[in-house]
């Protein structure tokens, strides 16, 4: 199977060269996979400069393919989404057709700050008690253990694996908590880091259309710029000066003119084509930039996260991150008036600052849109267990 060529995927552009059997490509600005084609099936790794993991597509018989993915090398459920549609096989449109649609880009960007949810394996929990009766006094907590263990993968590793073995005592964790032991051994060999080690240690959701267990705050003091076909038409400015609302609306409220019909048919909608994978309620409000784009903050409950919003068990992972978020569209005619950012209602009693979330989510025409992520540096990772209100459940239910 000669599969050759250049793919539309949520990731960006993929080029794929193929010798024989072997398979490379590239996408984005530093991400390279390579892997073995099997019959209609390749699997391989991905690398780019801040991680790694495992990927598997699957090719039809147009050449588009169905794909998923992991972070971390070892071997485990692939959560993530990886599919592509061959550039060639959208060609049969005509030219004018093509011309006609807008590339777009819309980027957000700053310090912002990225919320990964699990629960401890079942097989781990029975050993966290164990653990204490091991440790160092100065290892008090679950918590204080669970945070030593994540520091052994992070920057300043080898000074924390050494610290590791000096406040556990490696052959009684052998002996009494074995699944830490081996778990401990498999980050040495494999030199795992913080992604590789949640795969291992946590449970989270299943791959659904929002992420892989992760929940992103875009908050006020981020950036936002869009532009179409390469031409800026808005200048980066603050997220919070761009959501300033000048009109709102909801959906329990009679439409009085045509601009309040479209925003009616619009909501409807979109809970409509979302409220089955995000929990949407069956009514929404929404407030309305001067250039028509729609903030709704919501009460919902994505369906994916119900197995891991139990508060016993329950890991939050804060990553403060200097990231840029890019999410590209290729439509037809763009128009600001059918971007749509969602945010969960409760995210000032979560976050606990002075900071107001505009979304976690960017739909545009009602579908949801993944952004590619350019890393630069994280300012920190912050691990919780069992909070009280640092959780799932809380940010979900209240």
């Amino acid at each position: 199977m000669n599969i050759n060529g250049t793919y539309k995927t949520q990731h960006g552009e993929l080029s794929i060269a193929q010798n024989g059997d072997n398979i490379t490509a590239t996408y984005q600005e530093n991400g390279v996979c390579s892997g073995k084609l099997i019959g209609n099936k390749v699997e391989g790794i991905w690398k780019n400069k801040k991680d790694q993991g495992l990927f598997e597509w699957i090719f039809d018989d147009k050449g588009n393919f169905s794909g998923k993915y992991k972070s971390g090398i070892e071997k485990g459920p692939m959560r993530g989404k990886w599919d592509g549609k061959a550039i060639d096989s959208i060609l049969h449109e005509s030219d004018a057709e093509v011309r006609e649609k807008d590339k777009v880009e819309i980027i957000l960007s700053g310090r912002i700050p990225k919320y990964y949810f699990g629960k401890v394996k079942e097989s781990f929990q029975e050993e966290l008690q164990d653990v204490l009766s091991i440790a160092d006094e100065s290892i008090e907590t679950e918590q204080d253990f669970l945070r030593l263990l994540l520091s052994t993968t992070l920057e300043d590793k080898d000074t924390e694996r050494e610290n590791f073995t000096n406040l556990i005592a490696l052959s009684e964790l052998e002996d009494k908590c074995p699944n830490f032991y081996a778990l401990y051994q498999e980050i040495l060999e494999y030199d795992l880091d913080h992604f590789g080690l949640y795969d291992a240690l946590f449970d989270t959701a299943d791959y659904w259309a929002g992420g892989t267990g992760f929940i992103t705050f875009f908050e006020d003091d981020c950036s936002i710029q869009i532009l179409v076909n390469g031409k800026e038409i808005h200048k980066s400015s603050s997220f919070g000066d761009f959501s300033k609302v000048v009109k709102g609306y909801h959906t329990e409220d009679t439409p009085v003119d045509e601009f309040e019909n479209k925003i009616f048919d619009t909501l409807k909608a979109f809970i409509r084509k979302n409220s089955g994978e995000f929990g949407l309620p069956d009514d929404l409000g929404v407030g309305i930039n001067k250039e028509g784009v729609m903030f709704c903050e919501a009460w919902f409950s994505p369906q994916a996260f119900e197995e891991i919003s139990d508060r016993d068990f329950s890991i939050t992972i804060m990553h403060d991150d200097i990231i840029d978020y890019s999410y590209y569209l290729e439509v037809e005619n763009f128009n600001l008036s059918k971007l749509l950012f969602l945010s969960h209602a409760n995210y000032g009693d979560f976050r606990g600052n002075s900071l107001t979330t505009i979304a976690n989510y960017m739909f545009y025409d009602n579908e949801l849109v993944l952004p590619d992520e350019s890393w630069h540096r994280d300012k920190g990772i912050e691990l919780e267990y069992e909070s009280r209100d640092i959780n799932l459940d809380f940010l979900l239910n209240g």
